[in-house]
Protein backbone atom coordinates (compact mmCIF):
# COMPACT_ATOMS: atom_id res chain seq x y z
CA UNK A 1 0.00 0.00 0.00
CA UNK A 2 1.38 3.40 -0.92
CA UNK A 3 1.74 5.32 2.77
CA UNK A 4 3.49 8.12 2.03
CA UNK A 5 1.24 10.92 2.04
CA UNK A 6 -1.27 11.53 4.38
CA UNK A 7 -5.31 10.27 3.09
CA UNK A 8 -6.74 13.51 3.11
CA UNK A 9 -4.25 14.74 0.83
CA UNK A 10 -4.94 11.84 -1.53
CA UNK A 11 -7.57 12.15 -4.69
CA UNK A 12 -9.98 10.02 -5.27
CA UNK A 13 -9.63 7.67 -9.21
CA UNK A 14 -11.26 8.17 -11.34
CA UNK A 15 -12.17 11.18 -11.70
CA UNK A 16 -14.89 12.78 -13.50
CA UNK A 17 -14.90 13.63 -16.76
CA UNK A 18 -15.31 17.68 -17.50
CA UNK A 19 -17.18 19.93 -19.31
CA UNK A 20 -16.66 17.72 -22.58
CA UNK A 21 -17.66 13.88 -22.46
CA UNK A 22 -14.82 13.33 -25.64
CA UNK A 23 -12.16 14.66 -22.82
CA UNK A 24 -10.49 12.32 -20.13
CA UNK A 25 -10.68 14.16 -16.69
CA UNK A 26 -8.73 17.71 -16.42
CA UNK A 27 -6.38 16.56 -13.26
CA UNK A 28 -4.62 13.76 -15.23
CA UNK A 29 -3.18 16.63 -17.57
CA UNK A 30 -2.00 18.51 -14.75
CA UNK A 31 -0.48 15.21 -13.14
CA UNK A 32 1.31 14.51 -16.23
CA UNK A 33 3.77 17.46 -15.35
CA UNK A 34 4.47 16.13 -11.95
CA UNK A 35 5.86 13.56 -10.43
CA UNK A 36 6.58 9.85 -12.62
CA UNK A 37 3.44 8.49 -10.43
CA UNK A 38 1.45 9.90 -7.67
CA UNK A 39 -0.93 8.21 -5.08
CA UNK A 40 -4.53 8.46 -5.64
CA UNK A 41 -6.96 6.74 -3.46
CA UNK A 42 -9.60 4.15 -4.90
CA UNK A 43 -13.51 3.21 -4.16
CA UNK A 44 -12.55 1.18 -1.15
CA UNK A 45 -10.27 3.24 0.45
CA UNK A 46 -6.92 1.64 -0.84
CA UNK A 47 -3.66 4.34 -2.11
CA UNK A 48 -2.36 3.18 -5.20
CA UNK A 49 0.29 4.54 -7.54
CA UNK A 50 -1.11 6.59 -11.11
CA UNK A 51 0.86 7.02 -13.75
CA UNK A 52 -0.71 9.40 -16.49
CA UNK A 53 2.71 10.08 -18.70
CA UNK A 54 2.80 8.19 -22.31
CA UNK A 55 6.81 7.25 -21.62
CA UNK A 56 6.05 6.27 -17.83
CA UNK A 57 3.38 4.14 -18.89
CA UNK A 58 5.32 2.67 -21.37
CA UNK A 59 8.16 1.66 -18.88
CA UNK A 60 5.66 -0.35 -16.40
CA UNK A 61 3.90 -2.45 -19.37
CA UNK A 62 7.71 -3.69 -20.87
CA UNK A 63 8.80 -4.45 -17.48
CA UNK A 64 8.35 -7.41 -15.86
CA UNK A 65 8.71 -7.03 -12.29
CA UNK A 66 4.69 -5.17 -12.88
CA UNK A 67 2.51 -8.17 -12.40
CA UNK A 68 -0.72 -8.14 -14.32
CA UNK A 69 -2.22 -11.25 -11.01
CA UNK A 70 -4.89 -9.82 -9.37
CA UNK A 71 -3.90 -12.14 -6.32
CA UNK A 72 -0.55 -10.00 -5.99
CA UNK A 73 0.09 -8.42 -2.52
CA UNK A 74 -1.23 -4.78 -3.69
CA UNK A 75 -3.12 -5.64 -6.74
CA UNK A 76 -5.14 -3.12 -7.21
CA UNK A 77 -9.19 -3.31 -6.90
CA UNK A 78 -10.49 -1.44 -9.34
CA UNK A 79 -13.86 -1.58 -9.05
CA UNK A 80 -16.14 -3.93 -6.37
CA UNK A 81 -16.46 -6.75 -8.67
CA UNK A 82 -12.95 -7.15 -9.07
CA UNK A 83 -12.50 -9.44 -6.34
CA UNK A 84 -14.45 -12.02 -8.15
CA UNK A 85 -11.83 -12.05 -9.92
CA UNK A 86 -9.13 -12.82 -6.98
CA UNK A 87 -11.25 -15.07 -5.06
CA UNK A 88 -11.63 -17.21 -8.54
CA UNK A 89 -8.12 -17.02 -10.00
CA UNK A 90 -9.15 -20.81 -11.66
CA UNK A 91 -11.49 -18.67 -13.59
CA UNK A 92 -9.13 -15.79 -14.80
CA UNK A 93 -8.08 -15.59 -18.59
CA UNK A 94 -4.78 -15.51 -19.29
CA UNK A 95 -4.15 -11.68 -19.26
CA UNK A 96 -4.61 -11.74 -15.60
CA UNK A 97 -1.30 -14.26 -15.47
CA UNK A 98 2.08 -13.80 -16.25
CA UNK A 99 4.46 -15.59 -18.30
CA UNK A 100 4.94 -18.77 -18.53
CA UNK A 101 1.72 -19.06 -18.03
CA UNK A 102 0.71 -16.15 -19.77
CA UNK A 103 2.53 -16.93 -23.25
CA UNK A 104 1.79 -20.44 -23.06
CA UNK A 105 -2.03 -19.75 -23.83
CA UNK A 106 -1.62 -16.72 -25.88
CA UNK A 107 0.68 -18.57 -28.25
CA UNK A 108 -2.27 -21.38 -28.82
CA UNK A 109 -4.12 -18.00 -30.30
CA UNK A 110 -1.70 -15.65 -31.49
CA UNK A 111 -2.01 -17.62 -35.07
CA UNK A 112 -5.63 -16.54 -35.60
CA UNK A 113 -5.08 -12.96 -35.14
CA UNK A 114 -2.11 -11.53 -36.83
CA UNK A 115 -2.70 -8.95 -39.27
CA UNK A 116 -2.42 -11.33 -42.10
CA UNK A 117 -4.30 -14.23 -41.07
CA UNK A 118 -7.07 -11.19 -39.79
CA UNK A 119 -6.33 -9.72 -43.62
CA UNK A 120 -8.25 -12.39 -44.66
CA UNK A 121 -11.73 -11.85 -43.13
CA UNK A 122 -11.95 -8.39 -44.20
CA UNK A 123 -14.10 -9.03 -47.40
CA UNK A 124 -16.46 -10.46 -45.01
CA UNK A 125 -16.26 -7.70 -42.67
CA UNK A 126 -17.30 -5.42 -45.54
CA UNK A 127 -20.21 -7.56 -46.68
CA UNK A 128 -21.38 -7.42 -43.30
CA UNK A 129 -21.20 -3.86 -43.31
CA UNK A 130 -22.89 -3.47 -46.25
CA UNK A 131 -25.92 -5.20 -45.19
CA UNK A 132 -26.62 -3.31 -42.32
CA UNK A 133 -25.96 -0.04 -43.93
CA UNK A 134 -28.10 -0.97 -46.59
CA UNK A 135 -30.97 -1.66 -44.39
CA UNK A 136 -30.49 1.55 -42.14
CA UNK A 137 -30.42 3.87 -45.32
CA UNK A 138 -33.81 1.74 -46.55
CA UNK A 139 -35.33 2.36 -43.10
CA UNK A 140 -36.66 5.41 -41.65
CA UNK A 141 -34.78 7.65 -39.81
CA UNK A 142 -34.03 8.04 -37.04
CA UNK A 143 -31.90 5.53 -36.47
CA UNK A 144 -29.68 4.03 -33.31
CA UNK A 145 -26.33 3.45 -35.04
CA UNK A 146 -24.99 1.85 -31.25
CA UNK A 147 -28.10 -0.84 -31.81
CA UNK A 148 -28.03 -0.97 -35.18
CA UNK A 149 -24.64 -1.05 -36.60
CA UNK A 150 -22.05 -0.27 -33.35
CA UNK A 151 -22.99 -3.17 -31.64
CA UNK A 152 -24.61 -5.98 -33.69
CA UNK A 153 -21.23 -5.56 -36.29
CA UNK A 154 -18.40 -6.96 -33.85
CA UNK A 155 -21.34 -9.36 -32.29
CA UNK A 156 -21.64 -10.77 -35.12
CA UNK A 157 -18.03 -10.98 -36.05
CA UNK A 158 -16.75 -12.42 -33.23
CA UNK A 159 -19.57 -14.95 -33.44
CA UNK A 160 -18.80 -16.22 -36.39
CA UNK A 161 -15.07 -16.72 -35.49
CA UNK A 162 -16.80 -18.93 -32.24
CA UNK A 163 -19.18 -20.39 -34.63
CA UNK A 164 -21.89 -19.01 -31.93
CA UNK A 165 -25.77 -19.52 -33.17
CA UNK A 166 -27.83 -16.81 -34.01
CA UNK A 167 -30.52 -17.28 -31.23
CA UNK A 168 -27.38 -16.89 -28.63
CA UNK A 169 -26.43 -13.38 -29.41
CA UNK A 170 -28.73 -11.63 -27.41
CA UNK A 171 -27.99 -14.04 -24.58
CA UNK A 172 -24.05 -13.04 -24.98
CA UNK A 173 -24.11 -10.14 -25.22
CA UNK A 174 -26.53 -9.39 -22.41
CA UNK A 175 -24.56 -11.27 -20.18
CA UNK A 176 -20.87 -9.62 -21.42
CA UNK A 177 -22.64 -6.12 -20.69
CA UNK A 178 -22.76 -6.86 -17.30
CA UNK A 179 -19.61 -8.02 -16.62
CA UNK A 180 -18.12 -4.56 -17.64
CA UNK A 181 -20.70 -2.38 -16.39
CA UNK A 182 -19.98 -0.88 -12.56
CA UNK A 183 -23.25 -0.54 -11.90
CA UNK A 184 -24.36 -3.78 -11.34
CA UNK A 185 -24.09 -5.51 -7.84
CA UNK A 186 -21.27 -8.21 -7.66
CA UNK A 187 -23.68 -10.82 -6.98
CA UNK A 188 -25.22 -10.27 -10.29
CA UNK A 189 -22.01 -9.66 -12.04
CA UNK A 190 -21.11 -13.05 -10.72
CA UNK A 191 -24.00 -14.75 -11.87
CA UNK A 192 -23.64 -13.49 -15.36
CA UNK A 193 -19.93 -14.74 -15.86
CA UNK A 194 -21.40 -18.21 -14.06
CA UNK A 195 -24.28 -17.51 -17.39
CA UNK A 196 -21.76 -17.34 -19.77
CA UNK A 197 -19.17 -19.89 -18.60
CA UNK A 198 -22.04 -22.60 -17.95
CA UNK A 199 -23.04 -21.86 -21.91
CA UNK A 200 -19.25 -22.00 -23.23
CA UNK A 201 -18.55 -24.99 -21.64
CA UNK A 202 -21.35 -27.14 -23.28
CA UNK A 203 -20.21 -25.00 -26.22
CA UNK A 204 -16.59 -26.83 -26.06
CA UNK A 205 -17.75 -29.72 -24.94
CA UNK A 206 -20.05 -30.06 -28.54
CA UNK A 207 -16.92 -29.07 -30.09
CA UNK A 208 -15.21 -32.02 -28.32
CA UNK A 209 -17.95 -34.22 -29.44
CA UNK A 210 -18.66 -33.32 -32.80
CA UNK A 211 -15.41 -30.81 -34.21
CA UNK A 212 -16.26 -27.83 -36.86
CA UNK A 213 -14.16 -25.00 -39.14
CA UNK A 214 -14.31 -22.64 -36.10
CA UNK A 215 -11.63 -21.51 -33.78
CA UNK A 216 -12.88 -23.28 -30.58
CA UNK A 217 -13.28 -26.26 -32.42
CA UNK A 218 -9.01 -25.34 -33.44
CA UNK A 219 -8.62 -25.39 -30.23
CA UNK A 220 -10.26 -28.69 -29.09
CA UNK A 221 -8.48 -30.74 -31.88
CA UNK A 222 -5.15 -29.03 -31.44
CA UNK A 223 -4.64 -28.60 -28.03
CA UNK A 224 -7.47 -29.82 -25.97
CA UNK A 225 -7.06 -33.31 -27.43
CA UNK A 226 -3.61 -33.21 -27.03
CA UNK A 227 -3.50 -32.77 -23.59
CA UNK A 228 -1.76 -29.28 -23.81
CA UNK A 229 -4.57 -27.05 -23.14
CA UNK A 230 -7.17 -28.08 -20.56
CA UNK A 231 -11.51 -27.18 -20.56
CA UNK A 232 -10.89 -24.99 -17.42
CA UNK A 233 -8.58 -23.21 -19.32
CA UNK A 234 -10.75 -23.30 -22.48
CA UNK A 235 -13.50 -21.55 -21.24
CA UNK A 236 -11.90 -18.30 -19.34
CA UNK A 237 -9.74 -17.84 -23.00
CA UNK A 238 -13.52 -18.17 -24.63
CA UNK A 239 -14.98 -15.94 -22.58
CA UNK A 240 -11.72 -13.40 -22.97
CA UNK A 241 -12.59 -13.59 -26.89
CA UNK A 242 -16.18 -13.03 -26.59
CA UNK A 243 -16.55 -10.27 -24.21
CA UNK A 244 -13.63 -8.43 -25.26
CA UNK A 245 -13.83 -8.90 -28.75
CA UNK A 246 -17.37 -6.94 -29.47
CA UNK A 247 -17.78 -4.92 -26.01
CA UNK A 248 -14.50 -2.88 -26.32
CA UNK A 249 -14.76 -2.88 -30.76
CA UNK A 250 -18.61 -2.04 -30.25
CA UNK A 251 -17.48 1.40 -27.72
CA UNK A 252 -14.89 2.54 -30.17
CA UNK A 253 -17.04 2.26 -32.90
CA UNK A 254 -19.77 3.84 -31.58
CA UNK A 255 -17.21 6.92 -30.84
CA UNK A 256 -15.65 7.18 -34.32
CA UNK A 257 -19.23 7.33 -35.35
CA UNK A 258 -19.80 10.22 -33.49
CA UNK A 259 -16.19 12.05 -34.32
CA UNK A 260 -17.07 11.36 -38.05
CA UNK A 261 -20.41 12.87 -37.09
CA UNK A 262 -19.65 16.09 -35.44
CA UNK A 263 -15.99 16.55 -36.38
CA UNK A 264 -16.04 18.49 -39.97
CA UNK A 265 -12.10 18.43 -40.40
CA UNK A 266 -12.42 14.95 -39.97
CA UNK A 267 -15.10 14.05 -42.15
CA UNK A 268 -13.92 16.29 -44.95
CA UNK A 269 -10.45 15.17 -44.72
CA UNK A 270 -11.84 11.13 -45.00
CA UNK A 271 -13.97 11.99 -47.88
CA UNK A 272 -11.71 13.57 -50.19
CA UNK A 273 -9.17 11.04 -48.97
CA UNK A 274 -10.25 7.20 -47.88
CA UNK A 275 -6.88 6.21 -48.04
CA UNK A 276 -6.44 8.16 -44.96
CA UNK A 277 -9.01 6.10 -42.95
CA UNK A 278 -5.85 3.32 -41.33
CA UNK A 279 -4.51 6.14 -39.85
CA UNK A 280 -7.72 7.69 -38.86
CA UNK A 281 -8.77 4.41 -36.84
CA UNK A 282 -5.22 5.03 -35.05
CA UNK A 283 -6.05 8.71 -34.75
CA UNK A 284 -9.27 8.10 -33.32
CA UNK A 285 -7.89 4.75 -30.94
CA UNK A 286 -5.41 7.30 -29.23
CA UNK A 287 -8.00 10.12 -29.03
CA UNK A 288 -11.01 8.19 -27.28
CA UNK A 289 -9.03 5.86 -25.62
CA UNK A 290 -11.84 3.56 -24.20
CA UNK A 291 -10.47 2.05 -21.10
CA UNK A 292 -11.28 4.74 -19.42
CA UNK A 293 -9.94 3.94 -15.90
CA UNK A 294 -6.33 2.40 -17.03
CA UNK A 295 -4.89 -1.05 -16.49
CA UNK A 296 -3.56 -2.25 -12.59
CA UNK A 297 -0.74 -3.59 -12.18
CA UNK A 298 1.30 -4.43 -8.84
CA UNK A 299 5.17 -4.31 -8.61
CA UNK A 300 6.61 -7.54 -7.48
CA UNK A 301 9.97 -5.96 -6.14
CA UNK A 302 11.38 -2.38 -5.91
CA UNK A 303 11.58 -0.31 -9.05
CA UNK A 304 12.74 3.10 -9.47
CA UNK A 305 10.27 4.71 -12.25
CA UNK A 306 11.91 7.86 -13.07
CA UNK A 307 11.40 10.19 -10.10
CA UNK A 308 9.15 8.07 -7.93
CA UNK A 309 10.25 4.49 -5.97
CA UNK A 310 7.54 1.70 -6.13
CA UNK A 311 8.28 -0.66 -3.77
CA UNK A 312 7.47 -4.28 -3.76
CA UNK A 313 3.91 -5.14 -2.64
CA UNK A 314 2.55 -1.93 -4.03
CA UNK A 315 -0.22 -1.18 -6.60
CA UNK A 316 0.06 0.92 -9.83
CA UNK A 317 -2.86 2.07 -12.25
CA UNK A 318 -1.71 3.38 -15.69
CA UNK A 319 -4.12 6.05 -17.25
CA UNK A 320 -3.94 4.79 -20.65
CA UNK A 321 -6.51 8.02 -21.72
CA UNK A 322 -3.90 10.21 -19.66
CA UNK A 323 -0.97 8.77 -22.28
CA UNK A 324 -2.43 9.22 -25.32
CA UNK A 325 -3.06 13.03 -24.42
CA UNK A 326 0.16 13.79 -23.76
CA UNK A 327 1.70 16.63 -25.64
CA UNK A 328 5.25 15.77 -25.50
CA UNK A 329 4.46 12.46 -27.83
CA UNK A 330 1.55 13.91 -29.12
CA UNK A 331 1.45 17.39 -30.30
CA UNK A 332 -1.71 19.54 -30.10
CA UNK A 333 -3.38 16.13 -28.50
CA UNK A 334 -6.90 17.47 -28.07
CA UNK A 335 -7.53 17.49 -31.67
CA UNK A 336 -8.49 14.79 -33.95
CA UNK A 337 -5.77 14.36 -36.45
CA UNK A 338 -6.51 11.54 -39.35
CA UNK A 339 -2.63 12.43 -40.67
CA UNK A 340 -0.89 11.78 -37.50
CA UNK A 341 0.86 9.12 -37.26
CA UNK A 342 -0.90 7.79 -34.04
CA UNK A 343 0.02 4.51 -34.99
CA UNK A 344 2.21 3.98 -31.07
CA UNK A 345 -0.62 5.03 -29.11
CA UNK A 346 -1.89 3.12 -25.79
CA UNK A 347 -5.04 1.94 -26.87
CA UNK A 348 -4.33 -1.93 -27.22
CA UNK A 349 -1.90 -1.53 -24.06
CA UNK A 350 2.14 -2.17 -24.75
CA UNK A 351 4.59 -4.97 -23.84
CA UNK A 352 3.76 -8.93 -23.60
CA UNK A 353 -0.35 -8.40 -22.72
CA UNK A 354 -0.61 -5.76 -25.81
CA UNK A 355 -4.28 -6.66 -26.89
CA UNK A 356 -4.37 -10.02 -29.07
CA UNK A 357 -7.12 -9.07 -30.95
CA UNK A 358 -6.19 -4.75 -32.17
CA UNK A 359 -6.12 -6.11 -35.63
CA UNK A 360 -9.52 -7.77 -35.97
CA UNK A 361 -10.85 -4.62 -33.74
CA UNK A 362 -8.49 -1.91 -36.58
CA UNK A 363 -9.83 -3.74 -39.70
CA UNK A 364 -13.58 -3.79 -38.64
CA UNK A 365 -13.16 0.36 -36.92
CA UNK A 366 -11.60 0.81 -40.87
CA UNK A 367 -14.79 -0.94 -42.63
CA UNK A 368 -17.32 0.96 -40.18
CA UNK A 369 -16.13 3.97 -41.22
CA UNK A 370 -15.41 3.37 -45.36
CA UNK A 371 -18.91 1.69 -45.33
CA UNK A 372 -20.53 5.14 -43.66
CA UNK A 373 -18.66 7.71 -46.00
CA UNK A 374 -20.09 5.31 -48.96
CA UNK A 375 -23.47 4.22 -47.61
CA UNK A 376 -24.47 6.69 -45.48
CA UNK A 377 -22.92 9.64 -46.28
CA UNK A 378 -25.47 12.38 -45.05
CA UNK A 379 -25.97 11.20 -42.34
CA UNK A 380 -26.02 13.89 -38.99
CA UNK A 381 -26.91 13.82 -35.41
CA UNK A 382 -30.63 13.44 -34.76
CA UNK A 383 -30.47 15.36 -31.10
CA UNK A 384 -28.11 17.95 -30.16
CA UNK A 385 -24.68 16.25 -28.86
CA UNK A 386 -25.97 17.81 -25.54
CA UNK A 387 -28.71 15.32 -25.12
CA UNK A 388 -26.36 12.61 -25.84
CA UNK A 389 -25.94 9.54 -22.80
CA UNK A 390 -22.21 8.40 -22.94
CA UNK A 391 -21.44 5.48 -20.70
CA UNK A 392 -19.53 6.64 -17.56
CA UNK A 393 -20.02 3.33 -15.68
CA UNK A 394 -18.67 1.26 -18.16
CA UNK A 395 -15.50 -0.38 -18.37
CA UNK A 396 -15.07 0.56 -21.91
CA UNK A 397 -16.52 4.17 -22.68
CA UNK A 398 -18.97 4.73 -25.19
CA UNK A 399 -22.53 5.67 -25.82
CA UNK A 400 -25.73 4.30 -24.82
CA UNK A 401 -26.95 5.03 -27.95
CA UNK A 402 -26.26 7.39 -31.48
CA UNK A 403 -29.61 8.66 -32.52
CA UNK A 404 -28.73 10.07 -36.45
CA UNK A 405 -31.24 11.64 -39.31
CA UNK A 406 -30.32 12.23 -42.68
Amino acid sequence: MVDVVQQTSVPSYPMRRGACPLHPPPELAAMRNGPAARPVRLWDGSQVWLVTAYEHIRAVLGDRRFTAVTSAPGFPMMTRTSKLVRAQPQSASFIRMDDPEHSRLRSMLARDFLPRAVEEWRPRIRRLVEEMLTEIAASTPPVDLVATFALPLPSQVIAFLLDIPDDAHAFFQNRSAILIDRGYTPEQVKAAREDLDGYLRELVESRINEPGSDLVSRLVVNEVQTGRLTVEELVPMCRLLLVAGHGTTSSQAALNLLSLLTDENLSTQLRRDPTLVPGAVDELLRFHSIVQNGLARAATEDVQLGDTLIRAGEGVVLSLSAGNRDESRFPDPDTVDPRRDARRHLAFGHGVHQCLGQWLAKVELEEMLYGMLRLLPQARLAVPFEELEFRHEVSSYGLAALPVTW
